[in-house]
């Protein structure tokens, strides 16, 4: 029962974080790539924004287009972001967790289903959010950022500039602020693999671009008929009694506890391990007088 009022007050924060912080200035702007400068374009209109969080519509940042717009619904998006994990080491173990939170789960699927529906051939969608995420010992901020358009497959892609990964406000060496105008989160481009320390788990209708014969690890091609399929299937006998959010967190709930009961074990197995190295140690101790 407290790991269950544990993790709400996490999603409540996660909540809180995400839609709490009021509208203000944009530092994102450059990043420069080689010897080019890739200038990231803030036209377009803004889906959400909240300080250093937006979801926005953009031109294309290479020549082309996408298949749009898609006819996708908020419940449809929401099914195939809840669908994407990565791994993470907590404790002995890597477990599966879920890549978006609560909080950036509520904005994403809205906001691109929205974003998709009205977006033209000649644009992409790109994306910052902030959530909150169980961590090892105590509640983690972290960032990610991308983006998303249709191919001409019909499939959506989600190029990843920042991919699960922990938010600072200090430098962790020197201890000071970091200038988001110097340092912004920037989402993905098609030119370049941003290389994220995290990697999407791959399911059924999920996989990675490949671009001259080698995979993109920011660069992710996702089904959505075989997404929204399997989902539907794993949902298994649901009476549709549950609505999709308390659903969500029935399963988020149990792989949490799961998550928990394998960590415990493993302790016990540590702790057997030094009890016996303690009598073995004691003993020679004895065995010395």
């Amino acid at each position: 029962m407290q790991g269950i009022v544990k993790y709400s007050s996490i999603i409540a924060l996660s909540m809180a974080m995400t839609v709490g912080l009021s509208a203000c200035g944009n530092p994102f702007s450059k990043k420069s790539s080689d010897d080019d400068e890739v200038v990231m374009s803030q036209s377009g209109p803004v889906l959400w924004e909240s300080n250093l969080q937006y979801v926005r519509m953009v031109e294309r940042d290479q020549p082309g287009t996408n298949q749009h717009p898609l006819p996708i619904n908020q419940d449809e998006m929401r099914d195939v972001l809840s669908s994407l994990y990565v791994n993470q080491r907590v404790l002995m173990r890597t477990q599966q967790v879920p890549l978006f939170s609560p909080g950036e789960l509520q904005i994403l699927s809205s906001t691109l289903a929205q974003g998709l529906n009205r977006a033209q051939p000649n644009e992409d969608i790109t994306f910052v959010t902030l959530g909150v995420h169980a961590g090892a010992i105590a509640a983690e901020r972290k960032t990610n950022s991308g983006r998303v358009f249709v191919d001409n497959n019909g499939r959506l892609n989600i190029i990843f500039g920042l991919l699960h990964q922990e938010y600072r406000d200090k430098d962790q060496y020197t201890g000071q602020e970091i200038d988001r105008r110097v340092n912004p989160l920037l989402p993905g481009n098609r030119k370049s693999d941003s290389e994220p320390a995290s990697k999407v788990v791959l399911d059924n209708g999920i996989s990675y671009h490949q671009e001259d014969g080698s995979e993109r690890s920011d660069w992710l091609v996702i089904d959505i008929p075989t997404v929204l399929a399997t989902a539907a299937e794993r949902k298994g006998q649901d009476t549709g009694a549950l609505t999709p959010e308390m659903r969500e967190e029935i399963a988020r709930t149990k792989r949490q506890t799961d998550n928990l009961t394998d960590d415990v074990a493993n302790i016990k197995e540590i702790l057997f391990e030094m009890s016996e190295q303690l009598e073995q140690l004691k003993q020679q101790m004895e065995d010395k007088q």
